[in-house]
């Protein structure tokens, strides 16, 4: 069970990095309705949400910081992803929900997090505390940290 909600989390992150299906809002890092909306979702997650935290690599932007909450028994996920300007300075903030699937691929498990019809992000669970974005083929990237951790 620890496992699967794992996996599920590590979706819910994957799912975050893809633009389909977002609402954006432009903030700033010192901008408290941003923070409240996430800790509403969190809570609109159930009790018994995980909520993983962490900053991948970007092409167009410093990073993109993660926070994904997951509701393994309702099996769906909320998720805020800042991009950042700088290392501290959120440039544009998007926020997404959907569910959450174990996705098998090659002889690998992992999580798929589903926002839309063909929007989707996968993680893998690396221990008991970290998801890892992966690919579709539930392939690592060759470079980067795309841990998402449990808090």
């Amino acid at each position: 069970m620890k496992k699967t909600f794992i996996l599920m989390a590590a979706a819910v992150a994957m799912l975050a990095a893809c633009n389909g299906n977002k609402t954006a809002k432009t903030t700033s890092s010192n901008d408290s309705t941003a923070d409240s909306t996430v800790t509403d979702t969190t809570a609109q997650a159930g009790g018994d949400s995980l909520v993983y935290e962490g900053m991948t690599p970007a092409a167009d932007c410093e990073g993109i910081r993660y926070r994904i909450a997951m509701d393994a028994q309702k099996k769906n996920f909320t998720a805020k992803e800042d991009y950042m300007e700088t290392e501290t300075q959120v440039k544009n903030t998007f926020y997404e929900k959907g569910t959450i699937a174990p996705y098998t691929k090659n002889g690998k498990k992992g999580l798929k997090f589903s926002t839309g019809k063909d929007d989707a992000l996968y993680f893998v669970a690396v221990g008991d505390s970290t998801l890892r974005m992966v690919n579709d083929e539930l392939e690592e990237a060759v470079s980067g940290n795309y841990d998402l951790k449990l808090k």
